[in-house]
């Protein structure tokens, strides 16, 4: 077995790394939880679910459903999202489940969808369909295309973000460098602070969680190529915006197939 590479990597350039990856996943080894759909249109919903692996790496490779028309949006992998171990989201401003709208799907509709890994196989849940006008503010989009955005004014702090990841021993460790920012966890949900927010971490187009500090974990990583980002937003969940480009920045990391 080949040692893994601890190596810092500036945005854009690989890691590759050989990894003893743990237990492989099975069905049992997959929680899927807080799955809910919102219309975003009369023609299509967007299902959001929160993905808890207890096993090893993992990768989602499709959906399906009995009674609606699915698929899955991989904004970064075409293979299918990375599900790394440990925690992740389908989400508005990620991949995410889009189901198209028919006459038969209400507010308060169960919609079986069945997610297939390829390691654990298929594990089915229950989506509710959910008005937003009822359910709330969607909250945390901005970034392919499904939320608000915050455009820069003049005069205004410009944050600036760069990223670095360095291998650990059970997966990766994300460190954000920035500039006329600062990270902050006390106003958010609340008003825009200019300058201030916190970053949104993906991975492979998977979310996986809010960045209140410049440094956050990642769980071991099935083979392959993965994209790395961080996107800065404000306490409103609005991406910040800079000359009409999101203030965001990407790393590569490449893992390879243990020996066998």
């Amino acid at each position: 077995m080949k040692a893994g590479l601890g190596l810092l990597l500036a945005a854009g350039v690989g890691i590759a790394a050989w990894l003893l990856l743990p237990q492989a996943p099975s069905a049992q080894s997959i929680l899927l939880s807080d799955a809910v759909a919102r219309p975003i249109s009369d023609q299509l919903a967007v299902a959001t679910l929160t993905i808890e692996n207890s096993g090893g790496p993992d990768r989602l490779v499709s959906v399906t459903s009995t009674v609606a028309d699915v698929s899955l949006y991989t904004p970064a992998d075409p293979e299918g999202p990375p599900v790394h171990s440990g925690t992740a989201s389908l989400a508005l401003d990620s991949a995410h489940v889009r189901i198209a709208m028919t006459e038969t799907l209400r507010d308060g509709s169960l919609i079986p969808v069945t997610l297939t890994f390829a390691m654990a196989g298929p594990v089915t849940t229950r989506v509710r369909l959910s008005d937003p006008a009822t359910a709330g503010a969607a909250g945390d989009s901005g970034l392919f295309g499904l939320g608000d955005i915050c455009v820069v004014g003049e005069g205004e702090p410009a944050p600036q973000i760069a990223l670095r990841v360095a291998q650990t021993a059970d997966g990766w460790q994300v460190m954000v460098d920035t500039k006329e920012f600062t990270f902050s966890e006390e106003y958010v949900g609340l008003f825009h602070v200019p300058g201030m927010g916190h970053g949104h971490l993906y991975v492979g187009g998977m979310k996986l969680d809010r960045m209140y500090a410049p440094t956050a974990n990642i769980g071991a990583l099935p083979p392959g190529t993965h994209e790395v980002r961080v996107t800065l937003n404000t306490n409103d969940h609005r991406a910040y915006v800079i000359d009409e480009r999101p203030v965001t920045a990407t790393a590569q990391i490449i893992v390879d197939a243990p020996n066998t």
